[in-house]
């Protein structure tokens, strides 16, 4: 017997066995995610790509930052043209476009920018490689796009380089003729993203641009690590991750519901490739393929290959390279497309496996689980109620008091809403450490990820688990029946959260609502497993002592006896009854052995009036003359199936997106988003990923919540008084210069093609002002004072409303007077002539004609107090774009962007009124990004600008901190108009 009870006991529902088998689900759950989330190594098996090749070309590409208005940016343009025009040349299928003729204009309007205006001159570089199935106009091609500017503060490692070479490696790989494809495929390196998306929507203007239907962008918007299907346009486009040749998929619908519902605000080349051009080029079917981790490196000096650290960068990068090459050639070579247009779900599992299904598909799912699962549930309730149809009420020689039934409904409600109650309550403390944190320490997230989320699981694990186990010790019930009545609780949330996520899905198209599905069905089945453990139970209640005992709301707290407490495992006399009825006598308690207990027991009644002890192995032992144990107190191998059924599928999901979640969030709080986002989100996916545990909590062992409260203290200490940047995560902070030049004007001599009577702005510099822009309390009391251009300055804080709005933007007069380089002799000094010219004519009533001209520059913007109805650069040839038309309210900026240096811009623009008394006021500015440090070693050090105020912010910020930009250009300088 001893053996059997020892071989028994690992099955049985008690705390030790539960509390082991919990412990080792959640850390294989937790492992696997976690071991999974790292950046795979490198195989041995290079699939024909040449890695070693592609990481020198990205060295030789990120050398220095080269944003569109560089020379850098010159130089990797010609340095892609020459690592491609041998592989063209090999094979008369593959063609080559130097697009040194396109223009365009077109307004785009954003909740950060508001209404703006470009005209863009390209500089995009494709190659066509013919497909083998039909004519090109035929072939339905597939587009691989990347774009090769980087920002001026960053070598763009990740932004862009990793792509850009992840194409030259494509291009090389079907340049093979025996690996030809069957569509043709159209390779574009577009410049100008950084600032507009600027070159994508310039492929419109490109012939190949009609012979492709599909795309794949490639992406970085942070620095390194694993990258992510960021987002896909239709299920066609995300099947392309189940290919063979994609081994490590990564990917998640929600990150396409962020962007679709306006939670994340920036824009990928994504956007222009699947909107297309109006009546002209259907948007094309799509995806974006993108880094996303370690955002606090993003656009920074260190997004480079050294950045990454040690064998990072070459995983990394063979992480996009084998993606991109797999799910490249998947849609290159698959028959006709057969899904069209239709909205996709996916995520991957693992890192292993992409699932991918239809929204339709998943809509089908919903209505078939919101019906079926109730029918199914609801029949087999009723069949234990059938079973347990005798009613169990309390035995008692007196009738009931009123205490007595207020305790009885008390334990009523508290038997069935006991879950509720442990869930707001748990909902409360999250509240209350989400409150805690933007009090104390908001930004801790930043450097301490994975404690912040030990935090949030801690807690939810310790408010639901105690909560419960307290409810259990006030208003006790068998295990089962607690455990039974909140698994069909939890049943009843899932199936409201179903008809939530079957809502959003038909009529928002949220595809992250597969959540919901996975999580209904998980717990549907662990609830079917509990019916049935139930209907065991009640029918072989008769035959062990009466009726089932299924007491689903619970039984009254344990009552004190008159006379002694019945103990386990001791042997019971009946005194001499002079002849009574021994039944009618309660038993004497022998005289205590070696085998009685040193603690005394408790004696409790159950709901059907039999009368048990409870030992100190807290089994339940009958004592007025019922065999064995009572049914409901011996469960046995059940709760394992349904612990199973809860916790795996369900956590691996929620974990996956909560720690993808963490990634990609962790680093916005410098961007200006919101503390309460942050960690609201990890605290939502947090508590769903321990809520299965609740039909088990009452049972789990006190030590293993012992050992989590521990756990929760000393991470709340910590996270709650560390310091939140290091050097590891340094706080972005947001550089530019303004330089204002004095608008004086004075008639100069007419230029052939213009009318006498414009204007110059001459004179010198009014006000050099620079400005940081970043978390308030860090940017302005303790970046700003090490700084000694600041020293003895008045500082001037306010709240951003611009581009970075909720940060503080901190300005003072500088001393340190940038040079626009080139051939200007202005080093110390800043007259209008040095950096640029601006002429002005009024041509009619509602008409007017600038001409500007920057300084070794190709960047330029015109500002309007009004807004204008129309423009037209001149000797452009540049049309408006279909689709992108000035809007009714008008636009009141126009950004102009050369590929040639030290162009002059003639611009006519028009607005609204022909009152000759009124003036189009605004101003004018040109832009300026390359600074000494950036150019250091190169070709154009010695004609690229300087920007010394630039070079003090790199010399003198703490290690926890970096600059990046903040808008176009490092510096502006502009004059006010007035025509």
């Amino acid at each position: 017997m001893a053996i059997k009870h020892w071989l028994a006991a690992p099955f049985k529902f008690t705390p030790v066995p539960v509390s082991v088998l919990l412990v080792l689900l959640y850390a294989a759950v937790f492992t696997s995610v976690l071991v999974t989330d790292e950046t795979p190594d490198v195989p041995e098996n290079l699939k024909g790509l040449n890695l070693n090749e592609a990481y020198e070309d990205l060295h030789l590409i990120t050398e220095r930052p080269h944003p569109a208005t560089s020379h850098a940016n010159d130089d990797v343009h010609h340095y892609l043209l020459k690592r491609l025009e041998p592989i063209v040349a090999s094979q008369d299928y593959i063609h080559l476009s130097d697009d040194r003729l396109s223009n365009a204009t077109f307004v785009g309007t954003t909740t950060v920018t508001g209404s703006r205006a470009t005209y863009y001159e390209g500089s995009n570089i494709l190659v066509k490689i013919d497909g083998t199935d039909a004519p090109a106009l035929d072939s339905d091609g597939v587009l691989f796009s990347a774009h090769y500017d980087s920002v001026s503060t960053a070598p763009g490692a990740t932004d862009n380089g990793m792509s850009v070479v992840t194409l030259l490696q494509l291009v090389q790989y079907l340049a093979d003729p025996e690996r030809r494809p069957r569509r043709t495929a159209v390779f574009l390196f577009n410049n100008g993203e950084e600032d507009g998306l600027n070159g994508a929507r310039l492929y419109f203007e490109h012939p190949w641009s009609n012979l492709t239907t599909m795309f794949v962008n490639l992406e970085g918007a942070a620095a390194g690590g694993r990258p992510l299907l960021f987002r896909s346009t239709s299920l066609a486009a995300a099947r392309s991750f189940n290919a063979e040749g994609v081994t490590h998929p990564h990917g998640n619908v929600l990150s396409a519901d962020a962007f679709a519902l306006g939670f994340i605000r920036s824009a990928t080349d994504y956007e222009v490739f699947a909107r297309g051009v109006k009546d002209e080029k259907k948007g094309m079917d799509g995806l974006d393929f993108a880094f996303y981790k370690n955002r606090a490196f993003y656009h920074t000096q260190f997004d480079s290959i050294p950045g990454m650290g040690h064998q990072e960068a070459r995983k990394a990068l063979w992480t996009m390279m084998e993606t991109a090459q797999g799910a490249g050639i998947a849609l290159l070579d698959v028959d006709e497309v057969e899904d069209g247009n239709e909205p996709g779900i996916y995520f991957d599992v693992l890192g292993h496996a992409m699932i991918t299904l239809s929204a339709r598909a998943l809509f089908a799912l919903h209505v078939t689980f919101l019906v079926l699962g109730p029918i199914v549930v609801i029949g087999m309730l009723a069949w234990v109620l059938v079973l347990n149809r005798d009613p169990l009420v309390i035995q008692s020689g007196e009738p009931p008091k009123a205490w007595t039934k207020v305790s009885n409904a008390l334990a009523t409600i508290m038997g069935w809403g006991r879950f509720w109650i442990s869930l707001v309550i748990t909902i409360g403390v999250h509240a209350g450490f989400i409150v805690g944190y933007v009090k104390l320490n908001p930004y801790i997230i930043y450097s301490k990820p994975y404690l912040i989320l030990t935090t949030m699981l801690a807690t939810t694990f310790l408010a639901l688990g105690l909560s419960l186990s307290l409810f259990y010790k006030l208003w006790p019930s068998p295990p089962s029946s607690q455990k039974f009545a909140i698994i069909l609780e939890l049943y009843l949330l899932s199936w409201i959260l179903l008809v939530l996520g079957t809502v959003l899905l038909n009529n928002f198209g949220v595809g992250g609502v597969y959540l919901f599905t996975v999580w209904n069905v998980s717990v549907w089945l662990a609830a079917v497993l509990a019916l049935a453990e139930t209907v065991v139970r009640a029918r072989s209640g008769s035959a062990r002592g009466g009726q089932g005992e299924m007491d689903f709301v619970g039984e009254p707290a344990p009552r004190e006896e008159i006379g002694h407490r019945f103990v386990a495992g001791v042997r019971y006399d009946a005194p001499s009854t002079m002849g009574e009825e021994h039944g009618d006598v309660e038993p004497i308690e022998t005289e205590p052995t070696e085998i009685t207990p040193l603690m005394q027991q408790q004696r409790r009644n159950s709901v059907g009036g039999r009368e048990y002890v409870i030992g100190i192995d807290n089994d339940a032992v009958p004592v007025n003359g019922t065999k064995g144990y009572l049914p409901k107190y011996e469960e046995s191998g059940w709760w394992i199936f349904q612990m199973l059924a809860l916790i795996p599928a369900p956590t691996v999901l929620l974990f996956q997106i909560d720690v993808q979640m963490m990634h990609s969030l962790r680093n916005t709080l410098a961007d200006g988003s919101s503390p309460v986002v942050v960690y609201g989100g990890l605290s939502i996916f947090s508590l769903l990923i321990f809520i299965n545990i609740a039909p088990f909590a009452h049972n789990i062992h006190r030590t293993l919540y012992m050992l989590v409260l521990a756990i929760l203290a000393i991470s709340l200490v910590i996270s709650w008084t560390a310091f939140p940047f290091t050097q590891d995560a340094p706080l972005k902070v947001f550089f530019q210069q303004s330089v204002e030049i004095n608008s004086a004007t004075s008639p100069i001599a007419a230029r052939p093609g213009m009318d006498e009577g414009f204007g110059v702005s001459t004179g010198g510099a009014v006000h050099v002002v620079t400005r940081l822009t970043g978390v308030k309390g860090y940017t302005d009391k303790m970046l700003i004072p090490e700084l000694p251009s600041a020293f003895g300055k008045n500082i001037t804080c306010s709240v951003d409303q611009t581009i970075r709005k909720g940060l503080s933007a901190c300005s003072w007069e500088s001393s340190l007077i940038p040079s626009p380089g080139g051939n200007s002799s202005a080093i110390h000094h800043a007259n209008a002539a040095d950096w640029f010219s601006l002429s002005t004519e009024r041509l009619n009533g509602t008409t007017a004609r600038f001409s500007i001209r920057g300084v070794n520059t190709r960047s330029c913007q015109l500002f309007f107090n009004n807004p204008l109805t129309s423009f037209e650069i001149l000797g452009s040839g540049a049309r408006m774009q279909p689709g992108y038309e000035i809007p009714e309210g008008g636009t009141d900026t126009i950004m102009l962007w050369s590929r040639t240096w030290d162009k002059e811009f003639v611009v006519d623009v028009s607005w609204r009124g022909a009152n000759p008394e009124f003036k189009m006021e605004g101003r004018a500015a040109c832009n300026w990004a390359e600074y000494a440090s950036g150019t250091a070693g190169g070709p154009h050090a010695a004609i690229s600008a300087q920007i010394p105020a630039y070079e003090e912010v790199l010399h003198f910020l703490p290690l926890w901190a970096t600059p990046t930009k903040f808008n176009v250009g490092l510096v502006e300088v502009w004059t006010k108009f007035s025509v």
